[in-house]
Protein backbone atom coordinates (compact mmCIF):
# COMPACT_ATOMS: atom_id res chain seq x y z
CA UNK A 1 0.00 0.00 0.00
CA UNK A 2 1.60 3.44 -1.03
CA UNK A 3 0.18 6.08 0.48
CA UNK A 4 0.47 10.19 -0.24
CA UNK A 5 0.49 12.26 2.45
CA UNK A 6 0.06 16.04 1.14
CA UNK A 7 -0.09 19.23 3.30
CA UNK A 8 -1.43 22.36 1.40
CA UNK A 9 -0.94 25.43 3.16
CA UNK A 10 -2.42 29.27 2.24
CA UNK A 11 -0.11 31.66 2.32
CA UNK A 12 -0.67 35.05 4.37
CA UNK A 13 0.15 36.99 7.67
CA UNK A 14 -0.70 40.02 9.05
CA UNK A 15 2.37 42.67 10.00
CA UNK A 16 0.86 46.01 9.22
CA UNK A 17 3.46 47.88 11.72
CA UNK A 18 6.25 46.97 9.45
CA UNK A 19 4.92 48.88 6.56
CA UNK A 20 7.21 51.31 4.53
CA UNK A 21 10.07 49.67 6.01
CA UNK A 22 12.78 47.01 4.73
CA UNK A 23 9.71 44.43 5.63
CA UNK A 24 8.34 45.37 2.04
CA UNK A 25 11.56 44.53 0.37
CA UNK A 26 11.39 40.98 1.36
CA UNK A 27 7.69 41.39 0.52
CA UNK A 28 8.41 42.28 -2.75
CA UNK A 29 10.63 39.34 -3.51
CA UNK A 30 8.11 36.86 -2.20
CA UNK A 31 5.74 38.02 -4.62
CA UNK A 32 8.11 37.58 -7.74
CA UNK A 33 7.74 33.86 -6.76
CA UNK A 34 10.15 31.31 -8.02
CA UNK A 35 12.91 29.54 -5.75
CA UNK A 36 15.64 31.81 -5.79
CA UNK A 37 13.36 34.59 -5.10
CA UNK A 38 11.31 32.50 -2.26
CA UNK A 39 14.63 31.66 -0.52
CA UNK A 40 15.87 35.06 -0.87
CA UNK A 41 12.98 36.38 0.85
CA UNK A 42 12.89 33.98 3.90
CA UNK A 43 16.38 34.87 4.46
CA UNK A 44 15.30 38.56 4.33
CA UNK A 45 12.52 38.02 6.94
CA UNK A 46 15.07 36.15 9.28
CA UNK A 47 17.19 38.59 9.26
CA UNK A 48 14.62 41.39 10.08
CA UNK A 49 13.31 38.88 13.07
CA UNK A 50 16.89 38.73 14.12
CA UNK A 51 16.79 42.69 14.73
CA UNK A 52 13.01 42.80 15.92
CA UNK A 53 12.97 43.81 19.55
CA UNK A 54 9.78 41.93 20.71
CA UNK A 55 8.98 37.89 20.75
CA UNK A 56 5.64 38.90 19.10
CA UNK A 57 7.11 40.99 16.12
CA UNK A 58 9.98 37.95 15.67
CA UNK A 59 7.00 35.30 15.30
CA UNK A 60 5.25 37.06 12.76
CA UNK A 61 8.50 37.37 10.85
CA UNK A 62 9.38 33.84 11.16
CA UNK A 63 5.67 33.25 9.95
CA UNK A 64 6.46 35.03 6.73
CA UNK A 65 9.81 32.75 6.53
CA UNK A 66 8.02 29.84 6.65
CA UNK A 67 5.37 30.94 4.26
CA UNK A 68 8.12 32.02 1.86
CA UNK A 69 9.72 28.00 2.35
CA UNK A 70 6.19 26.30 1.99
CA UNK A 71 6.08 28.04 -0.96
CA UNK A 72 9.28 26.85 -1.90
CA UNK A 73 8.14 23.62 -1.36
CA UNK A 74 4.47 23.57 -2.67
CA UNK A 75 5.55 25.15 -6.13
CA UNK A 76 8.58 23.19 -6.89
CA UNK A 77 8.37 19.69 -5.39
CA UNK A 78 10.84 17.42 -6.75
CA UNK A 79 13.62 19.56 -7.07
CA UNK A 80 16.54 20.93 -4.75
CA UNK A 81 15.12 23.85 -3.99
CA UNK A 82 12.84 21.86 -2.35
CA UNK A 83 15.38 20.21 -0.16
CA UNK A 84 17.08 23.51 0.51
CA UNK A 85 14.15 24.87 1.88
CA UNK A 86 13.00 22.21 4.08
CA UNK A 87 16.73 22.26 5.25
CA UNK A 88 16.57 26.25 6.08
CA UNK A 89 13.08 25.64 7.19
CA UNK A 90 13.94 23.21 9.79
CA UNK A 91 16.76 24.97 11.20
CA UNK A 92 14.79 28.35 11.65
CA UNK A 93 12.21 26.48 13.56
CA UNK A 94 15.23 24.88 16.06
CA UNK A 95 15.69 28.60 16.85
CA UNK A 96 12.70 29.62 17.73
CA UNK A 97 11.63 26.75 19.94
CA UNK A 98 14.87 27.60 21.98
CA UNK A 99 13.47 31.08 22.38
CA UNK A 100 10.08 31.08 22.26
CA UNK A 101 9.36 26.75 23.03
CA UNK A 102 5.84 27.61 23.89
CA UNK A 103 4.61 29.28 21.16
CA UNK A 104 1.54 27.94 18.72
CA UNK A 105 3.89 28.98 15.61
CA UNK A 106 6.66 26.58 16.47
CA UNK A 107 4.54 23.77 17.25
CA UNK A 108 2.46 24.57 13.76
CA UNK A 109 5.38 24.92 11.52
CA UNK A 110 7.13 22.31 13.00
CA UNK A 111 4.21 19.68 12.21
CA UNK A 112 4.20 21.36 8.54
CA UNK A 113 7.65 20.53 7.89
CA UNK A 114 8.31 17.75 9.61
CA UNK A 115 5.50 16.33 7.36
CA UNK A 116 7.47 17.79 4.69
CA UNK A 117 10.58 16.35 4.97
CA UNK A 118 8.79 12.85 5.76
CA UNK A 119 6.86 13.36 2.35
CA UNK A 120 10.31 13.53 0.56
CA UNK A 121 12.13 11.10 1.79
CA UNK A 122 9.25 8.96 1.32
CA UNK A 123 9.54 9.38 -2.16
CA UNK A 124 9.43 6.09 -4.27
CA UNK A 125 9.31 4.03 -1.70
CA UNK A 126 6.26 1.62 -1.34
CA UNK A 127 5.38 2.53 2.45
CA UNK A 128 5.81 5.76 3.68
CA UNK A 129 8.06 4.23 6.89
CA UNK A 130 9.28 8.21 7.23
CA UNK A 131 5.71 9.48 7.97
CA UNK A 132 4.26 6.32 9.90
CA UNK A 133 7.49 7.07 11.83
CA UNK A 134 6.19 10.80 12.50
CA UNK A 135 2.74 10.71 12.46
CA UNK A 136 1.51 10.92 15.80
CA UNK A 137 4.14 13.70 16.93
CA UNK A 138 2.74 15.57 14.15
CA UNK A 139 -0.26 15.14 15.26
CA UNK A 140 0.30 16.54 19.11
CA UNK A 141 2.00 19.41 17.54
CA UNK A 142 -1.11 20.68 15.76
CA UNK A 143 -3.64 19.93 18.63
CA UNK A 144 -1.01 22.19 20.69
CA UNK A 145 -0.98 24.43 18.52
CA UNK A 146 -4.87 24.35 18.60
CA UNK A 147 -4.36 24.82 21.77
CA UNK A 148 -2.50 27.93 21.94
CA UNK A 149 -3.66 29.30 19.54
CA UNK A 150 -5.76 28.18 16.85
CA UNK A 151 -6.09 31.00 14.58
CA UNK A 152 -2.31 31.13 13.14
CA UNK A 153 -1.79 31.13 9.63
CA UNK A 154 -5.57 31.53 9.71
CA UNK A 155 -6.58 28.72 10.83
CA UNK A 156 -3.84 26.34 9.59
CA UNK A 157 -3.55 23.61 12.49
CA UNK A 158 -7.25 22.76 11.67
CA UNK A 159 -7.14 22.99 8.24
CA UNK A 160 -3.91 20.85 7.88
CA UNK A 161 -5.01 18.47 10.74
CA UNK A 162 -8.34 18.04 8.66
CA UNK A 163 -6.74 17.43 5.50
CA UNK A 164 -4.27 15.01 7.12
CA UNK A 165 -6.65 12.95 8.19
CA UNK A 166 -8.34 13.22 4.80
CA UNK A 167 -5.67 11.38 2.80
CA UNK A 168 -4.69 8.94 5.38
CA UNK A 169 -6.44 5.64 5.76
CA UNK A 170 -7.98 4.11 8.75
CA UNK A 171 -5.52 1.19 8.82
CA UNK A 172 -2.91 4.33 9.95
CA UNK A 173 -5.67 6.07 12.20
CA UNK A 174 -6.95 8.25 9.50
CA UNK A 175 -10.26 9.83 11.22
CA UNK A 176 -12.68 11.38 8.55
CA UNK A 177 -15.12 12.07 11.25
CA UNK A 178 -12.81 13.94 12.89
CA UNK A 179 -11.53 15.44 9.48
CA UNK A 180 -14.77 16.96 8.58
CA UNK A 181 -14.74 18.62 12.16
CA UNK A 182 -11.18 20.03 11.96
CA UNK A 183 -11.92 21.23 8.18
CA UNK A 184 -15.43 22.76 9.12
CA UNK A 185 -13.85 24.51 11.87
CA UNK A 186 -11.90 25.55 9.65
CA UNK A 187 -14.41 27.01 6.72
CA UNK A 188 -16.82 28.37 9.10
CA UNK A 189 -13.98 30.94 10.95
CA UNK A 190 -11.91 32.07 8.31
CA UNK A 191 -14.38 31.53 4.96
CA UNK A 192 -12.03 33.98 3.09
CA UNK A 193 -9.36 31.75 2.73
CA UNK A 194 -9.87 29.12 -0.81
CA UNK A 195 -7.73 26.59 0.89
CA UNK A 196 -10.42 26.48 3.21
CA UNK A 197 -13.74 25.98 0.90
CA UNK A 198 -11.88 23.34 -1.37
CA UNK A 199 -10.48 21.04 1.40
CA UNK A 200 -13.84 21.16 3.55
CA UNK A 201 -16.16 20.25 0.55
CA UNK A 202 -13.35 17.29 -0.45
CA UNK A 203 -14.04 15.96 2.95
CA UNK A 204 -17.73 16.53 2.65
CA UNK A 205 -16.98 14.38 -0.65
CA UNK A 206 -15.03 11.42 0.64
CA UNK A 207 -17.95 11.17 3.63
CA UNK A 208 -21.07 11.35 0.96
CA UNK A 209 -21.87 14.34 1.44
CA UNK A 210 -21.82 15.63 -2.41
CA UNK A 211 -25.17 17.72 -2.14
CA UNK A 212 -22.93 19.99 0.32
CA UNK A 213 -19.84 19.50 -1.26
CA UNK A 214 -21.51 20.62 -4.62
CA UNK A 215 -23.20 24.02 -2.45
CA UNK A 216 -19.87 24.76 -0.54
CA UNK A 217 -17.75 25.08 -4.28
CA UNK A 218 -20.50 26.54 -5.75
CA UNK A 219 -20.47 29.38 -3.05
CA UNK A 220 -16.90 29.60 -3.43
CA UNK A 221 -16.60 29.61 -7.07
CA UNK A 222 -18.97 32.29 -7.06
CA UNK A 223 -16.90 34.53 -4.47
CA UNK A 224 -14.70 37.69 -6.06
CA UNK A 225 -11.43 37.16 -5.81
CA UNK A 226 -11.14 40.39 -3.49
CA UNK A 227 -13.33 38.58 -0.91
CA UNK A 228 -11.01 35.59 -0.52
CA UNK A 229 -8.27 37.95 0.42
CA UNK A 230 -7.47 38.52 3.59
CA UNK A 231 -4.64 40.77 3.63
CA UNK A 232 -5.80 42.92 1.08
CA UNK A 233 -4.19 46.21 2.86
CA UNK A 234 -0.63 44.29 2.51
CA UNK A 235 1.75 44.66 -0.23
CA UNK A 236 2.78 40.66 -0.18
CA UNK A 237 -0.29 39.73 -2.60
CA UNK A 238 -0.11 36.61 -0.43
CA UNK A 239 -3.08 34.81 -1.85
CA UNK A 240 -3.23 34.63 -5.47
CA UNK A 241 -1.42 31.87 -6.45
CA UNK A 242 -3.26 29.62 -4.40
CA UNK A 243 -6.37 31.25 -5.46
CA UNK A 244 -5.70 30.26 -8.55
CA UNK A 245 -5.26 26.60 -7.96
CA UNK A 246 -8.05 26.27 -5.50
CA UNK A 247 -10.27 27.60 -7.96
CA UNK A 248 -9.18 25.11 -10.81
CA UNK A 249 -9.11 22.17 -7.74
CA UNK A 250 -12.86 23.24 -7.38
CA UNK A 251 -14.00 22.97 -10.52
CA UNK A 252 -12.25 19.65 -10.42
CA UNK A 253 -13.95 18.96 -8.01
CA UNK A 254 -17.64 19.69 -9.76
CA UNK A 255 -16.78 17.66 -12.54
CA UNK A 256 -16.43 14.47 -10.05
CA UNK A 257 -19.09 15.13 -7.96
CA UNK A 258 -21.73 15.49 -11.19
CA UNK A 259 -20.17 12.90 -12.68
CA UNK A 260 -21.17 10.49 -9.96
Amino acid sequence: MKTNFVVFLIVGVALNSYAGTPLEECDLLYSKRGSSNLLQSASCYRNLAQGAAADEARLQLFERSMIALSAVVNDEPRTDAEGEAISKALLLIGETGKRTPNSADYFYWRAVFTSFDAIRKDRGSVLPRHMFAVIRSLQDDLRRAIELNPKIHVYGPHRVLGIMHTQMPGIVGGDKVLAEKMLREAYVQAPEISLNHVAYARILQVNGKDSQAHEVLTRFLARTDAELDPYPSEPLQSVKAELLKDRAEALKLLEEIDGE
